[in-house]
This record gives C-alpha cells, sequence and structure tokens, in this order.
C-alpha cells in the first residue's frame, strides 16, 4: 500500500499567503497617501499619477514573485522598475523601443542632474518637470523594495511604522508647512492594521506576548490622534529647500543661480527707492559676472591690476559724458553688494567699510552690510553716438582675453544662430544690435516657469541651446544667449546682475522717486567697445529698454524714458510675460506612464504563468520518466498539494493517491515507470507508456481542485521556485 511519510512533509506555501497580500496591500494605500503630501513640494498631479504608477508596477513586481517563492526578488524588482523608468522617462534611447541602451543610462543621469538643480535653486511647489518626477517615482520605487525586504522580517510592523514615519516627515521638512491631519491618521490606521495581522499568530502564546503589541498599538493610536495638534510647526525645522530663496546678493552667493527663484516668487517687497538726475531711470548694478565655466556664469571676485579702468578711463575724443547723481535709500536688502548706477565713481553717505571694484565698477563691504544704508552714487553717463559705437575697433589682448573665452565644444545651434542674425553686419556695433533685437524681437516670449516645467532652466551651454529652440524664457536665458553668441563672434562680453528700472511711485521735491522690488531683479548683458568701455545692452523683451543711441538724421531713434510720472509701467513686464504652466502639459508622463505600467503590470501577471507553461510542455515532450515526474511534483505543488524535498517517489504518490478524482491505476502505472528507471537494471522496462499516464494522472489532479486553485496554478505557479533537481540514477547492485 501506497503511504505517505508524514516526518518529511512541508508545505511550498509561504506562512499566511493571505496576509502577505494583504499586507503589500496596506503598505500600498499608506504609500499612495502619503504621497499626496508631497503637494507641497512640486505643483500638478501628473508626477502623482506617474508615482503611484511605477510603485504599484514595483509593488506587484515583488508580490508575484514573493508568492511563487522566488529568492531573488529585490534585485528583479529594482530591474523592473529601471525598465519602467526608462520606457517613461527616456523612451527615445530605447533599441527596438524596448530595450534599454547606454544611452538611457546618461539620458536619466542627464535629468538626475538637471532635478539636482531645480531643487537647489527653486522654492517648492516647482513646476513637475519631468526630472524631478524622475527622482520622485524613483525614490518611492525603491522605498516600496526597501519596504518588501522589511516585510520579512520579524519585526516587520516596527519597521515599516518607522519607514512610513520617514516618508510623512519628507515634505514639512522640505517646503516648511505642517501636512494635513488626514495624512498622519490615514497610513497610521493602516499600519495598525498590519501591527495587528503581525502579531495575531504570536498573540496565541498568552498575555506576556500580547501586552506588548497592545502598548505598542495604544502609544501609535495616541500618537495619530492626539500629538500632531501639540506638535511645534515643522517650518522651524525646513530645509534649506523649503526656507524659500536664498538673498539673491547675499554673502558667497552666486546671483545667477538665485534670479530665477526669486523673480518666481513675485515678491512685491521693496529692496531700495531711489532719485536721480540721469534723464533715464537707470539699471541698479550689483554684481558683474566675467567667467563662464559652460555650465555657469560666475561673478568677478577680486580684481587686479590687470583688469581694465572703466569710467571715464581710455574714453575717445568726441565721446560726450557728464556726471550725474542718484540718492538711494535700502529698505529691504541685506547684501554685502551695493546696489549703484553704472558707472559710480564714488559714493557719499555710506556707512561702514565699503570698496570699489576696478573691473566691473561694482561696490562691496567685507565687514557690513546694505541694511539702513542711505547714500548718494555719482556715476558717469556716457553717451555715444551710433557712428562713434561704429567706428570703435576693439583689440583683443591679454586684458580683454577672458571676455571672449568660451568652452572647447559650444552647440552648434549657437554659433549657427548668431552667425545668421549679424549676417550683413559690417562691424561689432550693427552685430551687437541685431543680436539686441533678435532676442527682443517677437519670436521670444518672456517666461519664468517655461525653463522649469520644460526642463531647460539655468546658463549653462546645453540650457542655452534648448532655450534658443524653445524661444522662451527669462532674463537669465536672454543675457547669458547674447553673451555667448558675442563671444562666438570675438566680441568682449559679459553680465550685469542688478535690478531694472522700477518704477516711479511718487513725486519728491519735483524729482520722481523710483522703487525697485525683487521682482525688478535682472541681469542684463555689457558689450565692451574701445574707446567708449562697457556699454549696457538688454536682450529681455518685455523687461527694461533696449539700448538705443543717436542716428543722425533720424529722430526716432532718440531713446525714450522708460518710465512716467503717474507711476504706470511702461516697460510692460507683468503684461508681456507668458504663463507657461499650461505648456507643461506638452510634457506630461502621466499618460505615457499609464501605458507602460499596464503593459507591465500585465507581463507582470502572466509572465510566472507563461513560463510554467513552456517548462510544461518542454517536460511533458520529452521521453525522460524523471522529467516526467518532476512536472507530477511541480504541477501538484502548484495546486497546493504539499511536498518535501526528502519524499521518496513511492511516499510522494502515496499521498498524492488520497486527493479526490486522482487516477490511481495511471498514477500506480507511472510510479512503477519512476522506479523502473531509477532502480532497474539498464534495459530491463521501458517508459514509452509513461507519457500518457503522467497526462491522465495530471488531468485527473486539476479535475479534482477547485477553481481558485486551479486558477492561482496558473497565474502563481509555486513550483518556479522549488528546489527540485532531477533525481540521480541508482545502479542496481550486480549480485
Amino acid at each position: 500500500m501506497l503511504r505517505a511519510e508524514s516526518s518529511t512533509l512541508r508545505s511550498v506555501r509561504d506562512a499566511g499567503p493571505a496576509a502577505a497580500w494583504l499586507d503589500h496591500a496596506l503598505l500600498a494605500t499608506a504609500l499612495g497617501v502619503l504621497l499626496a503630501g508631497f503637494s507641497t513640494v512640486i505643483g500638478g498631479a501628473d508626477w502623482w499619477f506617474t508615482t503611484f504608477l511605477v510603485c504599484a508596477l514595483v509593488g506587484l513586481t515583488c508580490a508575484v514573485l514573493r508568492a511563487v517563492g522566488f529568492r531573488w526578488v529585490a534585485p528583479v524588482a529594482i530591474l523592473v522598475e529601471f525598465l519602467a523608468l526608462t520606457w517613461i522617462f527616456v523612451p527615445s534611447t530605447l533599441y527596438g523601443g524596448l530595450l534599454p541602451t547606454w544611452s538611457s543610462v546618461t539620458g536619466l543621469t542627464s535629468l538626475l542632474d538637471h532635478a539636482q538643480t531645480i531643487i537647489i535653486e527653486e522654492l517648492p511647489p516647482v513646476a513637475q518637470a519631468k526630472s524631478v518626477v524622475l527622482v520622485l517615482a524613483g525614490s518611492f520605487g525603491l522605498i516600496v523594495v526597501f519596504a518588501d525586504v522589511l516585510l520579512r522580517r520579524r519585526r516587520a510592523a516596527v519597521l515599516v511604522g518607522i519607514l512610513l514615519l520617514a516618508v510623512y516627515a519628507t515634505p514639512p521638512l522640505i517646503s516648511g508647512e505642517t501636512p494635513p491631519f488626514l495624512l498622519f491618521a490615514v497610513p497610521a490606521g493602516l499600519w495598525l492594521v498590519l501591527l495587528r495581522s503581525r502579531t495575531r499568530e504570536a498573540s496565541r502564546t498568552g498575555w506576556p506576548v500580547r501586552i506588548p503589541a497592545l502598548l505598542v498599538a495604544m502609544a501609535a493610536l495616541f500618537t495619530s490622534l492626539v500629538l500632531p495638534p501639540l506638535l511645534p510647526d515643522v517650518t522651524a525645522v525646513a530645509s534649506g529647500w523649503g526656507k524659500g530663496a536664498p538673498d539673491v546678493f547675499g554673502r558667497g552667493i552666486n546671483p545667477m543661480l538665485q534670479l530665477g527663484q526669486n523673480l518666481r516668487r513675485n515678491s512685491t517687497r521693496v529692496a531700495a527707492q531711489y532719485t536721480t538726475n540721469l534723464p533715464q531711470a537707470p539699471y541698479l548694478k550689483v554684481a558683474t559676472l566675467r567667467d563662464f565655466t559652460g555650465k555657469t556664469w560666475r561673478p568677478i571676485e577680486n580684481t587686479t591690476d590687470n583688469d581694465l579702468f572703466e569710467g571715464r578711463v581710455g574714453l575717445a575724443d568726441g565721446v560726450k559724458t557728464s556726471d550725474k547723481k542718484t540718492t538711494i535709500r535700502i529698505r529691504d536688502l541685506r547684501s554685502s553688494l551695493l546696489p549703484v548706477p553704472y558707472p559710480t565713481q564714488d559714493v557719499s553717505g555710506l556707512k561702514g567699510e565699503w570698496h570699489a571694484q576696478r573691473a566691473g565698477m561694482t561696490w562691496r563691504s567685507p565687514t557690513d552690510d546694505t541694511r539702513g544704508q542711505r547714500y548718494t552714487a555719482t556715476s558717469t553717463l556716457i553717451e555715444p553716438t551710433a557712428a562713434q559705437m561704429r567706428q570703435a575697433t576693439t583689440f583683443i589682448g591679454p586684458r580683454l582675453a577672458p571676455y571672449v573665452a568660451l568652452p572647447d565644444k559650444i552647440p552648434s545651434i549657437i554659433t549657427r544662430t548668431a552667425q545668421a542674425v549679424t549676417d550683413g553686419a559690417t562691424n561689432d556695433f550693427d552685430r551687437v544690435m541685431a543680436l539686441q533685437s533678435y532676442l527682443r524681437g517677437g519670436q521670444f516670449t518672456y517666461s519664468e516657469t517655461a525653463p522649469v516645467a520644460e526642463d531647460y532652466d539655468g546658463n549653462g551651454l546645453d540650457v542655452l541651446a534648448v532655450f534658443l529652440q524653445k524661444r522662451s524664457g527669462y532674463c537669465v536665458h536672454f543675457s547669458s544667449a547674447m553673451a555667448v553668441m558675442a563671444r562666438s563672434l570675438g566680441i568682449p562680453a559679459r553680465i550685469a546682475v542688478g535690478y531694472a528700472p522700477g518704477r516711479v511711485v511718487s513725486l519728491t521735491r519735483g524729482q520722481n522717486l523710483y522703487a525697485v522690488t525683487n521682482d525688478d531683479l535682472h541681469a542684463w548683458t555689457e558689450i565692451y567697445f574701445s574707446g567708449i568701455g562697457w556699454t549696457r545692452f538688454d536682450p529681455t523683451p518685455g523687461v527694461g529698454s533696449a539700448a538705443s543711441f543717436d542716428e543722425p538724421g533720424s529722430a526716432s531713434q532718440t531713446p525714450l524714458p522708460p518710465t512716467q510720472a503717474n507711476g504706470g509701467d511702461p516697460q510692460g513686464r507683468q503684461d508681456d510675460r507668458v504663463d507657461a504652466a499650461p505648456n507643461a502639459s506638452q510634457d506630461q508622463t502621466a499618460p505615457r506612464s499609464a501605458i507602460v505600467v499596464g503593459a507591465g503590470i500585465l507581463l507582470v501577471i502572466l509572465a510566472p504563468g507563461a513560463v510554467r507553461l513552456l517548462l510544461r510542455r518542454y517536460r511533458l515532450r520529452s521521453r525522460s520518466p524523471d522529467l516526467w515526474w518532476r512536472e507530477l511534483e511541480a504541477s501538484a505543488a502548484d495546486l497546493g498539494v504539499e511536498t518535501s524535498l526528502a519524499d521518496t517517489p513511492r511516499g510522494f504518490a502515496g499521498r498524492l493517491s488520497s486527493r479526490p478524482g486522482v487516477d490511481t491505476d495511471a498514477l500506480h502505472r507511472l510510479l512503477d515507470t519512476i522506479e523502473t528507471t531509477r532502480f532497474a537494471r539498464p534495459g530491463s522496462g521501458s517508459g514509452a507508456s509513461g507519457s500518457s499516464d503522467v497526462q491522465a494522472v495530471l488531468q485527473s489532479l486539476a479535475d479534482g481542485s477547485t477553481r481558485r486553485a486551479r486558477l492561482r496554478a496558473a497565474l502563481l505557479p509555486r513550483s518556479l521556485a522549488r528546489a527540485t533537481r532531477p533525481a540521480p540514477r541508482v545502479e542496481p547492485l550486480g549480485i
């Protein structure tokens, strides 16, 4: 009689498979709720769908692999996440539209670098740029993998609780905004369910085990319901990103990197007020940027004797000049750099120690700042005519060499555009005017959000190449593009940073009183002409005024005052701005994410069954009784039959014969075949008839199982991860 060897029985099922699926479902729901808390960090809703879909795919991969008993779950899940991110964010780099290439890796790396720039420079909530969505989706995918690993540990509930708490605390630490109570209560409640499911089995051993679990649950409930209203505001400990834009002119700060962040704050805080006897309201210059690394412009920190003298020194004969005074009162600005018209020769009324820089003619203090300062700047108004500008011939010697320096490799669109725009110009002045007119013309629009939303914010060469294609940006892009294109033509150029003229707020003793706010922060281009010096050109449309010069016989070329005493804003900056937030929809990742993740989920669900089907066909088509028997063991395991690594064929057959509906006659014949194959003398038996027997046993085994068992066997075959090996052939003793 066939008898099961019960002492060696084991179950191929994990302990509590239903509980394992429940744990994954609870975790997925909790993470989905916590993900909503990142709305204070990133704007829009597209990112949430993309991130959640990636997490769903990764989580399902982990759950399926756990269900079939696969060992290397984490590496496979990370690989699936990498494939999903590649298909969603850099589809153009795929080979055949499916397989990642090295370009896929570099493409993702480039997006991560850009995300780092946004995180450093932008004020939350940032636009949902593709690079930021990549960081969020990738990070949450790894969190899912890590949580799956934690669920396999003995103290899984406590560890998962710590992980959820860390995810909950991240958005407020970045944005400085206290999250809604619901974002804490819902995950906390889900965690309590997880805690209960994890301690249910242990609680059966008695009160010594139940009491700690009960205390932990009570503490968690108290924390979720009572503590949040009592805790201090998290804004006090928010990170540097969440504290808002740093001072654009703070000590040690590169102003070019802070302009976009400060401009997007749309602050009406008055930085300074001034009166002037200049014919036009001046630009107030704070810093001069000369050195270009290819990625950003850097300020001139220290001047040397090799730097050119600026101002009146070196002016050609016949160039009209006059001294003008501007009285400035600082209202709300703390900086070691002083806003002054260019070129300022002298400043009176300052408190503290202040020094003029030879290069750029800016003023700074090593120990003091601008708070409460009221001073009068004496500047030189230089008024060359257009004819004098055209006659200027600039020799590029050692002193001007830094102002034409560029990296070795420049995107071709920059040089092509510069040459095309200036084609036909016969002198540097007309070339520069052509560049200014091209950028201020109707083909370009002012937008502070488009560069962030479409992943080309900054002032590096690659960014400028995209800017010239998109034709939308703010002063950083326009001034950088003009300076780089001018340098590519051999024309000395640099960037000035400070405040645009501002607007008239009142009349004081017959003079206009101007005010500049953080919204007037600006960058413009300065071009050098021998005999005239550094001359301002403003290529940004809708901001300030374009440089213009007297042309003989053309009164229309006379520059008009940029502001009027009625307090209006003839610069039209607000009216000319383009809100590019809707354009971000052109770069949304959610639609593609839905397609990619939907296909991925379908593949993850069907892959185990497909692999199992191919393996089954291979074994049944062979003529090896060992493979037939292995298929019988695998099919039985898939249907939930207990098995043991120490099973003998007879012991396994005895246990299998007790199941209802099993064809015992075919099972006996198949057992005789396998035992003959393994233990009889070679050639003493034949297994030719075993193929039909194994088919009969498998069919009867399936017919006797429930529909649910058959469905699970088809979708989640447990046998894929079983350590089954071909049984060794035992040679009979030669008696």
